[in-house]
């Protein structure tokens, strides 16, 4: 059960506090409003600062030490969040214009209606409720928006974020699709520690994912140890293809990082196979109204699968098919000519499961040991 309301009467006038707890003695009895009491505006500040969880501020003009007017032009140097509401004699034109350009939330003249003060009182502290409720909402806003990046890359975020149907109808959609693992995962991690794979594969996919979104890719999901990126989501541009293969060339760069790590702490050196292909795919959303899913699917990204696949088979680190090659050369991006001098062309490879061949490229670097899947 939330706590009385902590409110703050400013005011030299000797009578003033007994005005005030005889008329609001029910109210304090109930537990509905718990007051406090300073003589100036220095004495108010500093009780503000003692307690951060006083809401309203019942505030005279004229005091000793420090007045009203100057008090209100301290708490909004401060950005406090009190309200306050003046309760002066010194109720003409100009003092009020100046309290309310300095932020006071209302105005009551003395002597005093008590009637009117607490209907001003419940105003503002109803105005005070809706103020936290919007920055509660804006707080849970916030978390639901980190909490999404943990499992999103940041335009996605965006895009649920900014927009009630953000992934829209079913579209077709040229993009750069990648899928990477960790070579020999499977038979490695039946001589590890449950909890030392789970430790080893988040830090893999930090790594990683750190470069896919560096890059403007998108994480489609995770499946094991295994990695299914799109470079276009949501929006397709020229650079996607070569914006791909600088991802990979940084992810093996990361890799060598984090081996030296590995081997100076005498764990196993890591090597990852990558896949990379580029066409038109199927967007949007499966499951059910329970649960949904954004997919990308199609022949474009069965092929790059079959490409991470071949990596095992031609012994090498990456695999590009030729339309990602031929976009690349055409993309803006000033990377890719350097990165493209580095590959292979292995011509046509016969890929499982797939009627016809695809012409492929290779990464020109240290071969990854042909270990298993």
């Amino acid at each position: 059960m939330p706590g009385p309301v902590k409110i703050l009467g400013v005011d030299d006038e000797p009578d003033f506090e007994l005005l005030i707890t005889q008329r609001f003695r029910r109210h304090i009895r109930d537990g509905e409003f718990a007051f406090q009491f300073a003589h100036h505006g220095e004495e108010a500040l500093a009780l503000l600062d003692d307690d951060p969880e006083i809401e309203l501020m019942l505030l005279d003009i004229n005091m000793p030490v420090m007045d009203g007017l100057t008090l209100l032009t301290h708490l909004r140097e401060r950005q406090s969040s009190v309200r306050a509401i003046m309760v002066s004699a010194y109720g003409d034109m100009a003092n009020l214009r100046t309290a309310m350009n300095r932020g006071a939330f209302d105005f009551v003249t003395k002597p005093v209606d008590f009637s009117d003060l607490e209907i001003t009182m419940r105003k503002t502290l109803a105005d005070i409720a809706k103020l936290r409720e919007v920055e509660r909402q804006r707080a849970a806003a916030e978390r639901a928006r980190s909490n999404l990046s943990r499992y999103f890359s940041p335009n996605i975020v965006e895009m649920l974020a900014a927009q009630d149907e953000p992934l829209g109808a079913v579209r077709r959609q040229t993009v750069a699709v990648m899928f990477l693992d960790i070579v020999g995962f499977t038979r490695m991690s039946e001589t590890m520690e449950p909890e030392a794979v789970v430790t080893m594969l988040r830090e893999f996919h930090e790594r990683m994912t750190a470069q896919i979104f560096a890059c403007g890719g998108t994480v489609e999901k995770y499946i094991g140890d295994e990695i299914f990126a799109v470079f276009g989501i949501p929006t397709a541009s020229e650079n996607d293809a070569a914006n791909a293969l600088i991802c990979a060339e940084m992810m093996l760069t990361a890799l060598d990082r984090w081996n030296e790590e590995r081997q100076a702490k005498g764990e196993t050196p890591l090597a990852i196979g990558i896949g990379l292909n580029y066409g038109p795919a199927v967007l949007g959303d499966v499951g059910s109204e329970h649960s949904m899913s954004f997919t990308v699917i199609g022949d474009t990204v069965n092929t790059a699968s079959r490409l991470q696949g071949l990596t095992r088979t031609l012994e090498t680190p990456l695999v590009v098919g030729d339309a990602l090659i031929n976009a690349a050369r055409t993309a803006p991006a000033d990377a890719a000519p350097t990165l493209l001098d580095h590959l292979q062309d292995r011509g046509e490879q016969a890929l499982r499961g797939r009627a016809g061949a695809v012409r492929i490229w290779t990464r020109d670097r240290t071969p990854v040991p042909n270990s298993g899947p």
